[in-house]
């Protein structure tokens, strides 16, 4: 007998996704949980991530394709960036997209909010099987954060860092680095360290900016180094 096909929710514990978790469930949708591990997750988005699916009382399934650490080494120290994008596609769709298939899922809900209408668009054409509640609800940046709020379901990273992407993501902005480095100092080092062996090895660093560079500036130098992010950051990762 076939299993019934049930509808996954791709969740990286950030403020757009458990926004849309929160408003599936008032709505009485049924879904389950999907979090893909990337092996560099903050430990503040695994606690949310199992806060989430315990405070929601939903079905919570961990999909990983390796460790960012692994595939690092493997692809001789090659930073990910902008346009090596190969975290996202072997760290985060890969595994997401193997469960689909697996379960048998017909709809996969993403968040991505009533503010990147355009960017949905875009990503609905070769992802049929998307929807997007907030799009659906109308909710914009305002909306989703102050509904994390009222459930006490705001991850803590946005208490200095404007996203919840992996700990060495390239797309992370300047005061996200240094946020790291103040508040997971070892977390900074590791990266700082995997970024050394890719400028020995291949000569890419993570930003514009080498990790040392940033670390040791004073704070004359430090306003000289631009605070915007690289490129436009994965929305898999991102939501």
């Amino acid at each position: 007998m076939t299993e019934r096909a049930m509808n996954l929710l791709s969740y990286s514990g950030g403020a757009d996704s458990t926004a849309m978790a929160i408003l599936l469930k008032q709505q009485g949708i049924e879904y389950e949980l999907v979090f893909a591990d990337t092996g560099a997750e903050f430990p503040e988005t695994v606690w949310m991530v199992a806060r989430t699916a315990n405070l929601l009382k939903k079905n919570l399934t961990v999909v990983s394709n390796g460790g960012f650490f692994a595939w690092l080494v493997q692809f001789g120290w090659l930073l990910p960036s902008a346009h090596r994008r190969w975290c996202t596609r072997l760290l985060k769709r890969t595994p997401l997209d193997k469960n689909r298939e697996v379960v048998g899922a017909e709809v996969v809900y993403v968040g991505i909010r009533a503010d990147e209408r355009e960017r949905a668009s875009r990503l609905a054409e070769s992802n049929p099987y998307w929807q997007f509640p907030l799009i659906e609800a109308g909710l914009g940046k305002t909306d989703v954060i102050a509904l994390c709020r009222k459930h006490d379901l705001l991850n803590p990273l946005y208490q200095w860092r404007t996203n919840v992407s992996c700990f060495c993501c390239p797309f992370q902005r300047k005061q996200d680095w240094l946020g790291m480095l103040q508040h997971h100092p070892t977390l900074y080092r590791l990266s700082e360290e995997w970024e050394a062996q890719s400028i020995r090895t291949c000569g890419f660093t993570f930003s514009p900016w080498p990790l040392r560079e940033l670390r040791t500036a004073d704070e004359a130098q430090l306003r000289l180094i631009p605070d915007e992010a690289p490129d436009e950051p994965c929305i898999i990762c991102q939501v």
